[in-house]
């Protein structure tokens, strides 16, 4: 979920009779995850055991061959096909073929909504090596593999580390837009998804309204009954049971409505720690939590690490 505020063209007054025309641009908040991102190459025979994840799988074929099974279906890739796996999509993979195989695969999350449901939409997992989503998702898989071979160790500089990384961030949004180009295009939605899309929109905005405005009247934590109550606000009046609202919003998001306002809070917190003009005290109280150390307890179960290490490595 990108939060995003498209201001007009304005004239602005200048000295003289003279005017500048100024555009602004959208302002963005956007968070994303890559995972396990591997080149590896396999001998023939070689197996990976059936399995499954949270997060979006790209599988890019670079020689030999693949089957892999998403779901009870079988896919025969061939080099330059691209397999997407949703969250949670049950998979595995052999080497089909009769001599060494190479593969590049990169598992990613993102909080954008609308990118979301693309990837989620609809039942497609191949994409040929000749299919608009594949060529255009190429070039962006091209840089990542090239930026993944380049040598970042401690000697190497602490620049140069920077640029691999700033430029592997750089080829990932490219990849983002490659698909959003890719899945921009579907086939016939039926009536059923076009009614899960509108009641799960209603439920995410919703969501995402709560925690804007419960967190500036200071007045959120991140406690599983606080979520609770307010994913069941969310759907409340939609003429849906629980469960398929539920069933409807895991279909087009391939998340959970409670896990993805988990997310949200979270991203705010962040959003929070990274503005260093608020104490981690006045954050802990602006979320609504009782004391700095319930908000680190909470933060470093989410995250892995306290809100003041946090704030230390996003500022310099």
């Amino acid at each position: 979920m990108a939060n995003e505020q498209q201001r007009p063209a304005q004239l602005l007054d200048g000295q003289g009779d003279f005017g500048i025309r100024e555009v602004m641009m959208p302002d963005l908040e956007s968070t994303f995850r890559v995972f396990a991102a591997h080149l590896r190459t396999v001998s023939s025979g070689w197996t990976y055991p059936l399995h499954s994840h949270p997060l979006f799988e790209i599988n890019l074929l670079l020689e030999g061959r693949q089957l892999i099974r998403v779901n009870g279906q079988d896919y025969q890739q061939q080099p330059g096909d691209l397999l997407i796996f949703r969250p949670e999509d049950l998979h595995e993979s052999r080497n089909d073929g009769g001599s060494d195989m190479t593969y590049y695969c990169i598992h990613f999350d993102t909080d954008e909504r609308e990118l979301r449901e693309l990837l989620c939409r609809g039942s497609r997992r191949h994409f040929s090596s000749d299919s608009l989503l594949a060529r255009n998702a190429r070039p962006s898989l091209n840089r990542l593999m090239e930026f993944a071979g380049a040598d970042d160790t401690p000697g190497n500089g602490e620049y140069k580390r920077l640029q691999i990384k700033m430029n592997t961030l750089s080829a990932m949004f490219g990849l983002f837009a490659a698909l959003t180009e890719g899945f921009a295009h579907p086939q016939e939605i039926r009536s059923g998804d076009l009614r899960s899309s509108r009641i799960a929109e209603e439920i995410a905005a919703f969501l995402e309204r709560s925690v804007e405005r419960t967190a500036e009247q200071s007045g959120f934590a991140l406690d599983e009954g606080e979520l609770k109550e307010t994913v069941a606000s969310a759907i409340t009046g939609l003429g849906y049971s629980p469960s398929a609202c539920t069933r409807m919003f895991q279909e087009i998001y391939g998340i959970s409505p409670r896990r993805y306002l988990s997310r949200l809070k979270l991203k705010k917190a962040k959003l929070l720690l990274m503005q260093p003009e608020l104490s981690i005290e006045q954050i802990s109280c602006r979320l609504g939590y009782a004391d700095i150390a319930h908000f680190s307890r909470q933060f470093k179960r989410w995250t892995g690490e306290s809100p003041g290490k946090f704030r230390a490595r996003v500022h310099i």
